[in-house]
């Protein structure tokens, strides 16, 4: 096997990793904005803009942090979001 094709075979086993990492961390930051900066709405059911519901939990434990989102036909302007996000880093 030559060396472009090491390369080219790196290159296409890392490409999904970095999108994977991009997505996690967009999902991340986007349930973050979700609950604001008010920490008494931490698992708090709340109402969206345009209609429906979002739930964010976020839990620091022990081994990690635990990023937990439900979204119950959650209307908001540009989306609308539906369904549940569980994310745990540590």
């Amino acid at each position: 096997m030559n060396f472009s094709r090491i390369l080219l075979m790196l290159f296409l086993l890392v490409l999904p990793v970095a999108a994977w990492a991009d997505d996690t961390q967009a999902k991340i930051s986007e349930m973050i904005s979700d609950l604001g900066n008010n920490k008494q709405n931490n698992g708090v059911v709340q109402k969206c803009m345009d209609g429906g519901t979002k739930k964010i939990t976020i839990k620091r434990g022990k081994y990690g942090t635990t990023y937990e989102g439900v979204y119950k036909k959650c209307k908001e302007p540009g989306r609308v979001r539906d369904g549940n996000v569980q994310i745990t880093l540590g």
